[in-house]
């Protein structure tokens, strides 16, 4: 029997890890995107900081003055980097990983707390110098990105497929999932807002940044190729059933991690129908849901069953 603290640990571990790859990942996207749009539409480029911002809005930051080219952009970045206060940074989640490994060695490889340790000393090490040029930041942010896939790679290739797997993996779809959702939430305002008067290059640029976001633009091209509609990406990022961000895969796979565990008085069994019931509505409501002026409250739903799910396996009110 796996005991509750062992439970909590796993979870929070897959959680913890899944958020710096999110955050280190959108940075990237942020940073890319944004510079890509100066040249193009200055508000537009703002705008890739507001959808990350927003995304992750723990962060407390403001959004930075693109314009400048320089200190607040800077700023921006090695905070959600290196910023143990920020409680979304890429160290403050790996550290937060290593807090919740170290009570649960036993249960995982040398590899995953080898790898887990030295990417959170590499990011850390990097002289002060360093952090003062955006563009060295954008390295060590890639370079760190790669130490992330790392550990993730070695938790998939050498942990056991047990009931502490269950939870590991659990945190981390509704890590993902929730991730998917709150950039739908804060990007579509924000394109239905510019659509009537963005000219197609940017629109195309808009849409790619959304799905890169979440790792998903080359799944999405297999499927529409070059095409960018809202009604494709929104039901590509919340009903595909093959892409593995989709929140429709996200929740089909914690319902099947619940499943697999043993409840042993832990409310498994509420946690799961609860999850249960948002598969549902992913199946059989997604052309009422498309067919609705705004997919946000239909996601909205979705996201408040994750919460619920979420305080029954943790017994916490928050997420972070």
């Amino acid at each position: 029997m796996l005991l509750a603290r062992v439970a909590q640990s796993l979870y929070w571990l897959g959680r913890y890890l899944e958020r710096a790859e999110n955050a280190n990942r959108h940075l990237l996207v942020a940073r890319a995107f944004s510079l890509e749009f100066e040249g193009l539409d200055q508000t537009m480029a703002r705008a890739e900081w507001q959808a990350l911002l927003d995304t992750m809005p723990a962060s407390g930051l403001a959004i930075p003055d693109t314009s400048a080219r320089g200190t607040a952009v800077i700023k921006t970045m090695r905070s959600f980097l290196i910023d143990e206060e920020n409680p979304v940074s890429v160290a403050s989640s790996l550290n937060r990983a290593r807090d919740n490994a170290r009570t649960v060695n036993e249960r995982l490889t040398r590899e995953v707390v080898d790898y887990l340790n030295d990417g959170y000393r590499r990011l850390i090490a990097h002289r002060e110098d360093e952090w003062n040029d955006a563009g060295r930041i954008n390295e060590i942010a890639e370079e760190t990105h790669g130490s992330i896939l790392t550990i993730l790679g070695a938790m998939e290739n050498t942990l056991s497929r047990d009931e502490g797997w269950g939870y590991l993996k659990s945190g981390e779809a509704m890590e993902r999932t929730q991730h998917t959702i709150f950039v739908l939430k804060a990007r579509l305002p924000i394109m239905e807002h510019w659509a009537g008067g963005m000219d197609s290059p940017i629109s195309h640029a808009a849409w790619r940044s959304v799905l890169r976001s979440v790792a998903s633009l080359e799944n999405y091209r297999q499927v529409h190729g070059p095409r960018f509609e809202e009604a494709d990406v929104v039901r590509f990022l919340v009903f595909d059933s093959a892409t593995p961000r989709s929140v429709n895969t996200g929740v089909r796979r914690i319902v099947g991690y619940l499943r697999s565990m043993a409840s042993d008085g832990r409310n498994i069994p509420t946690a799961a129908r609860c999850m249960g019931k948002a598969a549902a509505q992913l199946e059989f409501e997604e052309e009422e849901a498309m067919a609705r002026e705004s997919i946000l409250p239909f996601l909205e739903d979705i996201q408040w069953q994750l919460v619920q799910t979420h305080e029954i396996l943790t017994g916490e009110a928050r997420s972070f």
